[in-house]
């Protein structure tokens, strides 16, 4: 298995656990990771979610190259690639729950798309950041092109794909590419202190504000759902239990209700 899911407490993680192969991400993996996302969004006892890759040295190297290189020109098959880059990313997107992806070593390629379909990104300083397409003569997706600019804005994003050059941890924080820059073995640890934390707040208000964030982003009309969620968050029992709690000065006990 080459994605795995572990729990601890209210944190899931997602490892992307291939470190021989520099954690390159085969259709297999792709194809794992909703199911991954899905299992942790499903469980009542995780409220935030990591995504990492496995070992110590990358976060993900991106597509497996040797796979798209048997793959050909074979439009069918690239197609069917596609499809399941972009389900990989609208699994993260779309989770219910927030998903903070922590990054130590290289983020490349269909590493940084994962990422960037993540709502936060923490990064050590050994971090790096590329998307070589334009080195491979590869047209990176339209989906994974709009998340791109959603974080960094049109002008770094024309940079970052028509130059296909490695950014350090430094270029990509000043660039809003990541969130937080942490020493090399304290970025693990940091994402999940910040989930836990997350954790403690009423779920329903995490889901309601992330879908209100995706939509707002997105601007496609999807604002409804989230508003469904803002108006549920209102008649939840957490909503009864953050008063009570707020005026007897003690922390609230949030069960997702």
């Amino acid at each position: 298995m080459t994605i795995r899911t572990e729990t601890e407490e209210t944190v899931g993680w997602i490892i992307i656990d291939r470190p021989d192969q520099r954690n390159a991400l085969t259709t297999a993996m792709w194809e794992d990771i909703p199911r991954a996302v899905a299992t942790l969004d499903a469980d009542d006892s995780v409220r935030a979610i990591i995504l990492r890759g496995g070992g110590d040295e990358v976060f993900a190297a991106g597509a497996d190259i040797r796979e798209l290189h048997r793959m050909g020109n074979d439009p069918g098959a690239l197609a069917d690639f596609e499809e399941k880059f972009e389900a990989a990313q609208a699994s993260l997107e779309n989770c219910g729950k927030p998903v903070i992806a922590a990054i130590q070593g290289p983020c490349m390629g269909g590493g940084l798309a994962l990422a960037l379909a993540c709502d936060m990104r923490m990064a050590s300083t050994e971090a790096t950041f590329s998307i070589p397409a334009a080195r491979l003569g590869l047209g990176y997706a339209a989906p994974a092109v709009a998340r791109l600019m959603r974080v960094v804005g049109a002008p770094n994003s024309f940079e970052i794909l028509m130059t296909a050059r490695r950014y350090e941890s430094t270029g990509a924080l000043r660039m809003g590419l990541i969130n937080d820059r942490l020493p090399e073995w304290d970025v693990f640890r940091h994402a999940e202190q910040v989930a836990k934390h997350m954790g403690q707040n009423a779920p329903l208000t995490l889901k309601a504000a992330k879908a209100t964030i995706t939509a707002m982003n997105r601007q496609d009309g999807s604002l409804q759902a989230a508003e469904d969620l803002i108006m549920r968050c209102g008649a939840s029992e957490d909503f009864a239990e953050g008063r009570k709690a707020f005026t007897e000065n003690r922390p609230p006990k949030f069960v997702g209700r």
